[in-house]
């Protein structure tokens, strides 16, 4: 594992994530920083989005949804690999016409 250097918090900072270490949710410091920074990392990542016309997105979208009964738009829009744009639009097209609530 690499060894980083260290980080400079301001004390406000510092008591938040000793709050969430005294509750029990993280066992350091450490452990706080590595999750923080693992999570900054996977939410950076880019989707490499797919070019598909309307009417298949749609369909795509309601397969996904035939399988996973509740979902954000941006976990339709990661896990198909369609643009979020296009989901929204979707999901409020089929809202208007009575296929999801």
């Amino acid at each position: 594992m690499a060894q980083m250097s260290g980080v400079r918090l301001a004390e406000r900072q510092e008591k938040e994530i000793q709050k969430y270490i005294d509750m029990g949710l993280y066992i350091s410091v450490s452990e706080f920083i590595r999750e923080a920074v693992r999570e900054k990392i996977e939410s950076m990542k880019v989707i490499d989005v797919r070019k598909v016309n309307y009417k298949q997105a749609k369909k795509e979208v309601l397969d996904f949804l035939s399988e996973n009964k509740e979902a954000y738009a941006s976990d339709i829009s990661e896990s198909l690999r369609l643009d979020i744009d296009l989901i929204f639009k979707i999901l409020k097209d089929l809202k208007k016409e009575g296929r999801i609530e």
